[in-house]
């Protein structure tokens, strides 16, 4: 064991050794971790409101009131242009929606006439169709505060026969008295709950946006960590060191073991390093039930091992295992779902996710990461990857030549 260890620990020296290969290793794997996150998930940006350009071109209480109503939602932030910059941000793709306010709404919404503000939004983005929806309710709110002052005007006129009272309030005042009435409650309100099929589903919509690619780029690079470490066993294979090491006081089943356990250690100490960076980074809750994960990605760099290490003993060169492991790992990447959610697919991709180790693992892995769910959720998909990799390994290690 001391000797198999010792060959172990070897290969792992060599990988760090191997400046381009800690790029590919490492470096690439963070990389496109990150901007995955940052791009599609709750990275970086969590928390930021999202920029609204607003052109205010009447300077009146009424059109303040209105950009106030945007402010104070928290989720956005007015930020003040002229109408053509406001209109140019959004042709541009800078913004999803600009928000127009004209010169003489203020006086329009004193006067009972009809006072518009305009939007003007892409049509594709579900972001600007929630601010019209934000910037109608504000308007609503200023109507309704019109028409309320408006009709108490009327009432104190004709209560007084066609004579305003002299200490009556002006139309400002009654204004805003009657927006007074919404505070801090509105008079009439909604009171909605959202209803879920179960709290599985529910703790999974609530998990961080970042997850799925943080879940999916672990499983797919320790699967790309195994296929480069077996295409190095079988490199030293065509130069010769492996038959080399046979004259060296080492059996073959130690030189085989070595070899095997260090393609599987840097597998491991990969997954190690990629699912602390996205604890780190983008909060993904990996820690929930670590034994599960770790029960998980142990079968996970085992099966991944197996299957190298086969596929290196069924080509001849390196060069062929080279132009193989691309295409099968960015197949099994995604078929089982680790680019996207399987449970988007079509139900026969979902059934061939199920012969698949990547599928089983980010099936094992989602149920513990994402829908909370404890170890127990996992023991059908580890026997499972740990029979594919006893397959795999039996196939390999049968066929493995080191001379």
């Amino acid at each position: 064991m001391r000797r198999i260890l010792a060959i172990t620990g070897l290969n792992f020296r060599e990988m760090f050794r191997d400046r381009g290969e800690m790029v590919s290793v490492f470096v690439l794997p963070l990389l496109l971790t990150w901007v995955f996150g940052l791009a599609f998930g709750s990275g970086g940006g969590v928390g930021a409101a999202t920029k609204i350009p607003i052109a205010d071109e009447d300077h009146s209480a009424y059109s303040q009131y209105l950009v106030a109503s945007l402010d104070q939602t928290g989720t956005y932030a007015p930020d003040p242009m002229s109408e053509a910059d406001a209109r140019a941000r959004v042709r541009t793709g800078d913004a999803a929606v600009a928000v127009i306010i004209p010169a003489g709404f203020g006086k329009d919404v004193e006067r009972g006439t009809t006072a518009t503000v305009t939007t003007v939004r892409d049509p594709g983005s579900t972001t600007a169709q929630a601010i019209v929806e934000v910037v109608r309710g504000a308007t609503a709110k200023i109507a309704t505060n019109a028409k309320a002052a408006h009709v108490t005007g009327d009432a104190l006129v004709l209560g007084g026969n066609g004579i305003y009272p002299a200490n009556a309030p002006d139309f400002p005042a009654l204004f805003d008295e009657a927006n007074r009435f919404w505070k801090p409650d509105p008079p009439v309100g909604t009171d909605s709950s959202a209803v879920r099929a179960n709290a599985t589903h529910s703790a999974e919509l609530s998990a961080p946006a970042s997850t799925q690619y943080s879940l999916g780029f672990t499983v797919f690079f320790v699967l790309m960590l195994a296929f480069s470490g077996a295409g190095g066993l079988l490199e030293e294979r065509e130069h010769g060191t492996l038959r080399r090491l046979l004259a060296a006081p080492a059996s073959r089943f130690e030189i085989v073991g070595g070899k095997v356990l260090g393609v599987a250690a840097m597998s491991a100490f990969e997954a190690a390093v990629l699912v602390g960076f996205g604890v780190l980074l983008f909060h993904v809750p990996w820690g929930n039930a670590p034994l599960a994960v770790a029960a998980v990605l142990g079968s996970l760099v085992l099966a991944s091992t197996g299957l190298a290490i086969m596929c290196s003993v069924l080509v001849r060169t390196r060069s062929q295992l080279s132009a193989v492991a691309p295409a099968l790992t960015t197949s099994l990447a995604m078929l089982g779902g680790c680019y996207w959610p399987v449970e988007i697919t079509p139900p026969f991709m979902q059934k061939i996710a199920l012969v698949t180790p990547t599928g089983w693992t980010m099936t094992a892995l989602k149920n513990v990461v994402a829908r909370g769910l404890g170890i127990e959720s996992v023991i059908v998909p580890c026997a499972v990857l740990l029979g594919m990799a006893a397959v795999f390994f039996a196939i390999g290690l049968a066929r493995l030549r080191i001379e």
